[in-house]
C-alpha cells in the first residue's frame, strides 16, 4: 500500500464512517421513540368489559305481539356511544339465545372490541354458561389481558336478584338467584336456570385486576350484602336497589360516561355521577329508576355502624319480626327493604343520626325515584308505600320476617360475610 495515499484518504474515510455510525444511532433512537409512541397509543386510559348474560328472555321475548331484543338493542346503542369514547377500550362479551329471526341469530358467544370509536375485533368464543364463575373469570382475564389499560371497569348485564344465594354456585332448575340467568340450551323461554352466587363472583374477581367500578345493569344489586361481599374487588359499585326496565341503561350516553375521568366532584368520581345521571334521565318504559353509588372502602365502617344500631334497636322490637308496613322495599316478596327507611323507623334519633353519618360516607351519590316496578305495579294492592328524600337511602338490606319464605332467606343469608360483620348472628337474626 502506498503510504502517501493512505495518509491522504484515511482521515476522510474515518469521517465518512463516523457519519454512517451517527446515522445508524439516530435511526435506532427514532425507531425506539416510534415504538414507545406506538406502545403509548395502545395503552388505553380505561378498559371496560360489558358482560352480557342474555341467554334468557332478555335476549329475546315476545310480549303482547311485540318482539323485544334487549341485548341486540343495547349493542346498537353501544356502537353509537363509542364514537366519543377517546383512547379507551370497550369490550362486550355477548351470550344470547337463538333468535327465531335468522337476521338476528348469532347464538355462539362472541366478544366485540371497540377502540377510539370503532369496532376493531369480533372474536368467536366457545359455548358455555355465563353463570359459571370459571367462565366469568376467564372472559374478564381475556379482555383485560388482550386490551390492557391504566384502569378497569366491569358492567354486569343480565338478570339480578341481589344477594340471594343457592348452595351451588351454578345450578339448574334453581329459583332466581344473584346474577346471570342462563338457560343452558340457547333458548329464551325463561329468565334462566343457572345463576352465579355473589361470593363466587367475589372469589373470581379476587384473582383479577382491581376495578375502578362495577356497574350493575340488572335488578336489585345495590344492597349492603352485595357491596360488602365485593368490597375488595372494586372501588365503587353503581346500580339500582330496585327492579330496572328490561331495556336497561341508555348506552348511547352511558358508554361515554363510563370513560369519564376519576376527578372527584363533591368527593364522587366524575364517571360515577355521569353514569347515574345519564341513566336516571331516561325513565325507560314509564318507570323511574332509583340509583346510587357505593364507595366500598366504607363498607367495613358501614357494617360496624349497622351492628351497633341493630343491638340498640333490638330490645324495642321484641321477639316478633319488626312491622315493616309502609317501609320502602324493592322486589315483590319483601326480600329487600330500604336500609335507611328501616333504621329511621326503629332507631332513636341519636342512634339514627350516628348511623346515617356512616351511610352518607358509603352511599356517596343517589337519585330518588317514586314509582318503579314494585310500587307502580302493585301499589294500592299489597305493597304500597311512599318514597321521600328523608326515607330513601339508595341501598337495601335484609330484615327477617316471620313468614316461611323469609325464614328461608334468613338461613341463606348466613352464607354471606355481611351476616356476621353486621352482627345479625348476635341479635338472633
Amino acid at each position: 500500500m502506498n503510504w502517501d495515499y493512505f495518509c491522504i484518504f484515511a482521515p476522510k474515510l474515518l469521517r465518512y464512517m463516523k457519519k454512517i455510525l451517527y446515522a445508524i444511532i439516530a435511526l435506532a433512537v427514532l425507531t425506539a421513540c416510534k415504538k414507545d409512541e406506538e406502545e403509548t397509543e395502545v395503552k388505553a386510559g380505561r378498559t371496560v368489559l360489558v358482560y352480557i348474560a342474555a341467554e334468557n328472555n332478555l335476549g329475546y321475548e315476545e310480549y303482547i305481539g311485540k318482539k323485544y331484543r334487549n341485548a341486540y338493542d343495547d349493542i346498537q346503542e353501544m356502537k353509537e356511544g363509542v364514537k366519543t369514547m377517546g383512547n379507551n377500550h370497550l369490550v362486550v362479551y355477548v351470550d344470547k339465545p337463538n333468535d327465531p329471526d335468522p337476521e338476528f341469530s348469532r347464538p355462539i358467544p362472541y366478544m366485540l372490541h371497540f377502540y377510539k370509536g370503532e369496532l376493531k375485533d369480533s372474536i368467536q368464543m366457545e359455548e358455555s354458561l355465563t353463570s359459571d364463575p370459571a367462565i366469568f373469570e376467564n372472559v374478564i382475564r381475556t379482555a383485560f389481558t388482550k386490551y390492557p389499560a391504566d384502569s378497569y371497569g366491569l358492567v354486569l348485564w343480565g338478570h339480578g336478584s341481589g344477594w340471594l344465594i343457592e348452595n351451588d354456585s351454578v345450578k339448574y332448575n334453581a329459583r332466581k338467584k344473584a346474577y346471570g340467568g342462563d338457560t343452558g340450551n340457547n333458548s329464551y323461554d325463561t329468565p334462566g336456570k343457572s345463576w352465579m352466587n355473589i361470593p363466587s363472583m367475589a372469589k373470581a374477581l379476587s384473582r383479577l385486576p382491581h376495578l375502578d367500578f362495577i356497574f350493575c345493569d340488572c335488578c336489585n344489586m345495590m344492597c349492603l350484602e352485595v357491596a360488602y361481599e365485593l368490597r375488595h374487588a372494586t372501588d365503587y359499585i353503581i346500580g339500582s336497589p330496585a327492579e330496572i326496565p328490561s331495556c336497561g341503561a341508555p348506552y348511547q350516553t352511558v358508554v361515554p360516561a363510563m370513560f369519564e375521568t376519576n376527578t372527584l366532584i363533591n368527593d364522587v368520581p366524575k364517571y360515577a355521577t355521569s353514569i347515574v345521571d345519564k341513566y336516571y334521565i331516561q325513565r325507560a318504559g314509564g318507570y323511574d329508576v332509583p340509583l346510587s353509588v357505593i364507595r366500598t372502602s366504607e363498607m367495613e365502617n358501614m357494617a360496624s355502624a349497622t351492628k351497633t344500631v341493630l343491638k340498640a334497636i333490638k330490645p324495642n322490637i321484641g321477639d316478633d319480626a319488626p312491622n315493616m308496613t309502609d317501609l320502602i322495599h324493592y322486589y315483590f316478596d319483601y326480600k329487600y327493604y330500604d336500609a335507611n327507611d328501616f333504621i329511621l323507623k326503629y332507631a332513636s334519633t341519636d342512634d339514627y343520626n350516628a348511623w346515617k353519618k356512616v351511610l352518607d360516607k358509603a352511599v356517596i351519590y343517589k337519585k330518588m325515584a317514586t314509582m318503579w316496578m314494585t310500587n307502580k305495579s302493585w301499589s294500592g294492592y299489597y305493597y304500597g308505600f311512599t318514597v321521600t328524600e328523608e326515607k330513601y337511602g339508595g341501598v337495601s338490606m335484609h330484615v327477617p320476617q316471620s313468614w316461611t319464605n323469609q325464614d328461608k332467606y334468613s338461613r341463606e343469608i348466613q352464607q354471606l360475610q355481611w351476616y356476621y360483620a353486621a352482627g345479625y348472628n348476635e341479635i338472633g337474626w
